[in-house]
């Protein structure tokens, strides 16, 4: 039954195997060694199906199992290995340290005497190579644990190179786990790279981040893939824009959810999963005007909602998940103090629970610090707007100044202070906001083409509000071009014009306006021929792919040309931008000069 289980995934057939199992360690005399394989059988069968009493009877199991065990030998140190096996994600949803300790003392205490087994010369190929995974399979274990301890506290060089050891040996011992300690590998190092500044490009290494369908046991890559797709859909959105990626993961997310035989072990995670992608997708649809945001926000609302009434260890995610949603979905022109209080509560709750990890907790502060911001703006509430600064410089300081994480809150530390200033009124406040807002656009404009685009917008926008023409004319500059990138790295002309409509309306007129108020003329001109050229452009080129035929020739032909035509325009005035703007800035200059001594 078991052996069909990991085949179909049956919930049913996993139910079957377990109450086999019961059967069978109640039919065993608890003197006989029989008992003992028993009760493992159903210690490992109860930690694969984790209902609530599950877990207390496989360690109950397990404990019973090793008591009369003498320490030091292989079969006590294969039940080490396998309770540390169900504490590892035990620490994982209640985050308890003590889980996460004793984990790591079993691990280390079993280590050596599962090499010594492992070298042990035996008749049996096939035991010799059992012993060998199990010593690969507890390193890996203990790769993963002392992975934990270095994620809540300080980078630990030393740490990390053991981490890196173990990983390495595992794979040597046993080479099916190479899918499975690559995929670490990556992950590792994507987290250097987003949070430590280590690596120069971390979203494309998201995009590529992948596992094998090699992994140790069945099923293993299956229950990694859900992970690997989320980050994968998440660096394709923030290094381009584009949604392809979640479109992919919530389709096969939704087919599982709709299978009513299919073995869930933790159906609140996938639902908050789920319910994250579906928030994301509505939030950059919400961006672009998508009329269909509405309908995927309030998708993930009803999943959040879901995962909460179901219980488990994500329900703090599930909070956030919510709260943000009911965050997106306040509009300024019907005012409602209570759904505004609402997201407040349910963010604050959400930020401050036991079960995220430090690292996620920290990240927490970002939603929280929006909702605080929002009611602080539409209710006047300065202590509000304070608080969310608070939250937000927090965040930033204790990230590496190097890291594309640290670029984003410098971005969002900008925008709060742009409200701070509205609130006071006061021109230090606005001036320190603007000079803020251009460290930040400089920042980040080589990590991420989303959030250099948002960040130039609201540069751009808040310095057309104060009618500070200088800082909004080089903003909206950055903005075009960033807008320009995006468009052009979507996989589909439906996303290209999605991403054209991000935040777009109005955008080349007052573009236009504050370059010529600045009397940079050409880049104006510049401004509004490629505002309205540029999807003119992606059209023609996305529209090539449906003219292969030869009957197509001579209108394939006219757009090559058409393309052509319109990018030898832009370039062109680009060139006479960049000859003519040291002049005029000169020009400038002195008349400001020669105005501010007349006053």
């Amino acid at each position: 039954m078991e052996s069909r289980f990991l085949c179909t995934n049956s919930a049913a057939d996993l139910n079957s195997a377990i109450d086999a199992a019961r059967t069978a360690r109640e039919l065993v005399p608890r003197a006989r060694p029989e008992a003992r394989v028993a009760a493992v059988r159903l210690a490992s069968l109860l930690a694969v199906r984790r209902r609530p009493d599950d877990e207390e009877e496989a360690f109950a199991a397990l404990t019973a199992a090793q008591r009369p065990l003498r320490p030091g030998g292989g079969e006590h140190a294969a039940l080490d290995l396998m309770i540390a096996a169900m504490l590892l994600p035990r620490h994982l949803r209640h985050r308890r340290e003590e889980d996460l300790t004793a984990a790591v003392e079993r691990l280390e205490r079993a280590l050596p005497v599962l090499d010594r087994e492992a070298a042990r010369d035996r008749p049996n190929p096939q035991h010799i190579a059992m012993m060998a995974a199990a010593a690969g399979l507890v390193r890996l274990q203990l790769a993963a644990a002392h992975a934990g301890l270095l994620s809540s506290g300080p980078t630990d060089e030393a740490g990390e190179q053991r981490v890196v050891a173990l990983l390495a040996e595992a794979e040597r011992l046993s080479p099916q786990m190479s899918s499975v300690t690559g995929m670490l590998h990556q992950v590792r190092e994507l987290q250097r790279g987003l949070v430590q500044g280590e690596t120069a490009d971390p979203l494309a290494m998201a995009e590529q981040l992948t596992i094998g369908d090699d992994g140790p046991f069945p099923g293993t890559a299956e229950l990694l893939s859900t992970t690997t797709g989320a980050i994968r859909a998440s660096g394709r959105l923030g290094s381009s824009g584009d949604l392809q990626g979640f479109d992919a993961l919530i389709a096969k997310l939704e087919a599982e959810l709709a299978d009513p035989d299919r073995y869930e072990p933790d159906p609140a995670s996938r639902l908050v999963t789920l319910a994250a992608s579906y928030h994301e997708r509505a939030k950059a649809k919400g961006l672009s005007d998508d009329p269909s945001a509405g309908a995927d926000r309030l998708r993930a609302q009803e999943l959040a909602t879901e995962a909460l009434a179901v219980g488990g260890g994500s329900q703090d995610q599930a909070r956030l998940v919510l709260g943000t949603c009911k965050l997106d979905a306040y509009r300024p022109d019907r005012p409602d103090p209570q759904a505004l209080d609402e997201a407040v509560r349910l963010l604050r709750r959400g930020a401050s629970g036991t079960s995220l990890s430090p690292a996620m907790r920290n990240a927490a502060r970002i939603p929280l610090a929006d909702a605080l911001l929002m009611r602080g703006w539409f209710a006047g509430s300065l202590d509000d707007v304070e608080e969310a600064l608070t939250l937000l410089t927090t965040f930033r300081d204790r990230l590496p100044p190097t890291s594309l994480q640290h670029a984003v809150a410098r971005s969002r530390v900008a925008a709060a202070l742009h409200v701070r200033a509205e609130a006071t009124g006061s021109t230090e406040d606005l001036l320190h906001a603007a000079a803020e807002s251009r460290r930040a656009t400089a920042a980040i404009g080589e990590l991420s083409l989303v959030w250099a685009y948002d960040t130039a917008l609201q540069w751009a926008e808040w310095s057309w509000r104060h009618g500070r023409v200088a800082d909004a004319a080089e903003a909206y500059l950055l903005t075009l071009r960033m807008l320009n990138q995006m468009a052009r790295a979507q996989l589909s002309r439906a996303y290209g014009e999605l991403v054209l409509r991000r935040r777009t309306r109005g955008l080349v007129g007052r573009a236009s306006h504050a370059l010529v108020r600045r009397r940079r003329l050409p880049e104006a001109a510049v401004a509004l021929e490629s505002g309205r050229a540029v999807l003119l452009s992606a059209a023609l080129e996305r529209d090539l792919v449906g003219l292969t035929g030869a009957e197509h020739a001579p209108v394939r032909e006219r757009y090559r040309r058409a393309v052509d035509r319109l990018t030898e325009l832009e370039d062109r005035a680009l060139r006479e931008a960049s000859t003519q703007e040291e002049n005029l800035f000169d020009e400038v200059s002195r008349e400001e000069r020669t105005r501010e001594g007349q006053s």
